[in-house]
């Protein structure tokens, strides 16, 4: 491996996608609004509230105001309308 080049060009490449990818797909969302988080199609710990994308995870608080980070390569999100608040 050339001197100064660190890990795979094709692997980080693929990462960094992966990322602009999660991100773009979560650009209608806004701090503040309500979500569902499922995982496999699974709902994890009900409702809650979207905060933030960061460095591929989402940082969202369930309706027990603990704050959750949980990785955007295995989930799905869903936005409720202000009336299924639960």
């Amino acid at each position: 491996m050339p001197r100064g080049r660190t890990g795979n060009r094709r692997t980080d490449n693929r990462r960094t996608d992966n990322r602009r990818t999660s991100r773009n797909r979560l650009d209608n969302f806004r701090r503040g609004d309500r979500i569902q988080v499922f995982s496999a199609g699974r709902q994890l710990d009900g409702n809650g509230i979207f905060i933030r994308v960061e460095n591929g995870f989402l940082v969202w608080e369930d309706n027990s105001g603990n704050r959750n980070t949980t990785s955007l390569e295995v989930i799905s999100i869903r936005r409720l309308r202000s009336g299924n608040c639960h």
